[in-house]
């Protein structure tokens, strides 16, 4: 029997590189490559120091870094973060065009944009710098109270994993 060039019996097999590219398409990665379907559409970001940016997702790399454009801050403040009879409350402000780099990146989700704002309907919008004013009298206290808190557990000999840029 004689054989058959390898290319012929790649154009004859029907599911050839289809399979191929149908297994790539289902495979899960878990490096920067599964942002890939993401690019030139909007995203939400959530970053170390607790910041929450909107915006579409122009381009990254393997590093994750990533390029925001027509980006929106928002500062949300729940009753949980702010002993006050107010009802949830949200500032935001309009960033433009934002590099953000890989290693402060915590989640990153793609957005419907149908629904993207539904749930500001039940939220009250304050200015952003009054937000972001209150927010970081929220972040001064939590570091209070971790330092409080580490300083305990090294009195038993025991270590706390808090980090001052976690403020998620």
């Amino acid at each position: 029997m004689a054989s058959i060039p390898q290319q012929q019996q790649a154009s004859s097999d029907p599911m050839g590189s289809n399979a191929e590219d149908l297994y790539l398409e289902s495979y899960a990665f878990t490096t920067a490559a599964a942002i890939v379907g993401s690019v030139d559409r909007k995203v939400y970001v959530l970053l170390r120091d607790g910041r929450n940016l909107f915006g579409i997702l122009r381009t990254f790399d393997q590093f994750a870094n990533l390029v925001l454009q027509d980006t929106i801050e928002r500062i949300y403040l729940n009753d949980s973060q702010v002993e006050s009879k107010e009802p949830n409350r949200f500032g935001e402000a309009y960033r433009g065009v934002f590099l953000v780099r890989g290693e402060n990146v915590v989640m990153l989700g793609e957005l419907d944009i149908d629904q993207e704002d539904d749930h500001l309907e039940s939220l009250q919008q304050i200015p952003f710098e009054e937000a972001e004013t209150e927010l970081k009298s929220i972040h001064k206290a939590k570091l209070k109270e971790e330092k409080i808190k580490t300083k305990k557990l090294l009195s038993k000999g025991l270590i706390n994993d808090f980090v001052k840029s976690d403020l998620y």
